[in-house]
């Protein structure tokens, strides 16, 4: 008699409205996730996002790797995206969920030169730390009654793209621009200790955008590794300029794959302000995200029971940092 094998299953498609419609896989999952990466305040379900793929992704098949493969990965993407400040060399820390972490800092630090026998001078290096502490960035993302309920295949890749989007525009205008209070984190573009140049208009000349190189390199920043961060409408302005009033070259030119100033990347953003130029050896900032990220469904508040809309609520607790203010440039007229 032949005895035939069993062979583990596959797990059913990873879907978002799923998770929304209580399939038992997503809440499955969700718990799991909940448990093991947890979050400074667990309002909805857990969701996936980096550490739970990397761990899916070193685990047997059967102990969890199959579900690496999935469609988890389309979801984390989109319920915690790579930020444009990341593209430009922003580190990423995603850690469980606390309610502060602490940072080291290194400010100083010099050598000596040594005669035969002398003892090594000690160093004037001054460990500090910077504190990181969650702030909820929520996305919301409404749906209507006949999009809620449309097959989920037909409907899902478009949800999570525009679910992709709100959540990264908010967190990028908090990490940007946030003011520090009313539960904002404080925006790299208002740190302490950044460097700042004044534009004589609203663009600013070449000639003003080499002397933020020049800033930056005289407190040491990594020049080479720099890159430049502007609203897509300044970065339109630099690209009509011309370098010189008897034409050539713009002021922003493409090379290498992307768009340049003096050989130097230029990313853009409309989560950027309009009125101001950023440059900086983005290495020295840090992104801290506390926990998984989390997601309700609203389809109460506001009559939404009566018209049968309903908001699809993301939240990820986050933070950033910045080791050394001073390589970070402003501009700004």
């Amino acid at each position: 008699m032949i005895m035939s094998t069993r062979v583990p299953q596959s797990p059913a498609r990873y879907s978002l409205l799923g998770l929304l419609d209580g399939g038992q896989y997503e809440s499955g999952l969700a718990e799991l996730a909940g448990k093991r990466y947890g979050a400074p305040q667990l309002r909805g379900q857990a969701l996936p996002h980096g550490p739970l793929l990397r761990d899916l992704g070193v685990a047997t098949a059967t102990g969890g790797g199959n579900l690496g493969a999935m469609d988890l990965a389309a979801v984390a993407a989109a319920v915690r995206p790579l930020l444009v400040l990341e593209d430009v060399g922003a580190r990423r820390l995603e850690v469980a969920g606390v309610a502060q972490l602490d940072l080291p800092k290194f400010d100083g630090g010099v050598g000596s030169w040594l005669g035969e026998g002398d003892a090594a001078s000690s160093m004037s290096t001054t460990v500090e730390s910077v504190a990181a502490v969650p702030h909820c960035a929520a996305a919301r993302l409404a749906i209507s009654r006949r999009v809620r309920h449309a097959n989920r295949s037909d409907v899902e890749a478009s949800v999570l793209a525009e679910l992709e989007a709100a959540v990264r525009n908010t967190i990028e205008v908090g990490l940007l621009s946030g003011s520090g209070n009313s539960n904002q984190p404080l925006g790299i573009l208002n740190a302490t200790g950044v460097s700042s140049k004044a534009f004589a208009a609203a663009t600013p000349t070449y000639s003003e955008l080499i002397d933020m190189v020049e800033l930056l390199g005289d407190s040491n920043g990594d020049v080479a590794g720099a890159a430049f961060l502007m609203h897509p409408s300044m970065a339109a302005a630099l690209m009509k300029q011309q370098v010189s009033a008897n034409g050539g070259e713009t002021t922003i030119t493409w090379s290498g794959g992307r768009h340049r100033i003096a050989g130097l990347p230029v990313a853009m953003t409309t989560n950027m302000p309009e009125a101001k130029v950023l440059l900086a050896d983005f290495t020295t900032v840090q992104i801290i995200f506390f926990g998984g990220p989390q997601v309700i469904e609203d389809k109460y508040s506001g009559g939404k029971v009566i018209s049968g809309t309903s908001e699809i609520v993301v939240m990820n607790h986050v933070d950033v940092v910045v080791r050394s203010p001073e390589f970070l440039v402003v501009g700004a007229s």
